[in-house]
């Protein structure tokens, strides 16, 4: 330190010379350093930026599309729907008509009957049921009955108990008319009803098969009971003249 000062004297500076001319250096840089930022701060040396928003309706048009397949299946499927219901009120329809006829033209003096052969659904019933009759009752009249006219071709729900098939309407639906209890006599197919009672709370049911009676077993005569509550007599609406001939047709055609 000693000797810069000597060299510093030697070259006619003074200590005093030589601090304000180091500040003065240290001041002009500075003074060059903030001009120099402010500058930048003014004029920035990259330009400014644009961005521009370009809204993306893709997803939108996707998911509305999927709705509107969406609402076309749902209208098929209701479509669908309403044509299978369509259809089955025109089969119910078809089906009362066909009962209804055959109810009217038990009134009517004017009714042709069909011609009672033994391939015939009444006589067909009969000789089921005939054959799977046994030679005493097994408790089940209204099982052998029922399957003996649906083998021939009757349409109808089965019931629990046989006095239902006359009350629930069944054998009407079926195609079955109820005749009069007066002067009958009996027709191969035609099936007898007998209501219940506190003894039989199931009743009885039974079919002709143009000799004798028969159910679950063959019967001996009408009623298998020694008293009884009552019956009610039922034939097929298609036959319902045929009682002498179509007898005598079923049972040796």
């Amino acid at each position: 330190m000693k000797k810069s000062l000597i060299i510093l004297s030697l070259m006619g500076l003074s200590a005093t010379q030589v601090n304000a001319s180091v500040q003065q250096t240290f001041e002009s840089a500075a003074s060059s350093s903030l001009a120099s930022v402010s500058n930048a701060s003014i004029t920035p040396s990259t330009p400014v930026r644009t961005y521009k928003v370009v809204n993306n309706f893709s997803n939108i048009t996707s998911n509305t599309t999927e709705r509107v397949q969406n609402i076309e299946y749902l209208n098929s499927q209701a479509q669908q729907k309403n044509d299978e219901l369509a259809q089955l009120a025109k089969q119910l329809e078809s089906k009362y008509s066909t009962s209804t006829s055959f109810a009217t033209s038990a009134n009517n003096p004017n009714f042709s009957s069909g011609r009672l052969t033994s391939s015939a659904p009444p006589a067909l019933a009969a000789a089921r049921a005939a054959r799977a009759a046994h030679s005493r009752t097994i408790g089940l009249c209204a099982r052998y009955v029922r399957q003996a006219l649906q083998s021939a071709g009757y349409e109808f729900t089965p019931n629990p108990s046989a006095y239902q098939y006359a009350t629930r309407g069944t054998l009407a639906q079926a195609g079955f008319v109820k005749l009069s209890n007066d002067n009958y006599q009996p027709q191969v197919g035609d099936v007898a009803v007998f209501n219940r009672s506190s003894r039989n709370p199931h009743g009885h049911i039974q079919i002709y098969d143009g000799s004798q009676w028969v159910s679950d077993f063959r019967q001996n005569k009408f009623s298998p009971y020694s008293t009884h509550n009552g019956y009610s007599v039922w034939r097929d609406g298609r036959y319902l003249d045929a009682t002498n001939q179509g007898t005598y047709l079923a049972m040796n055609d």
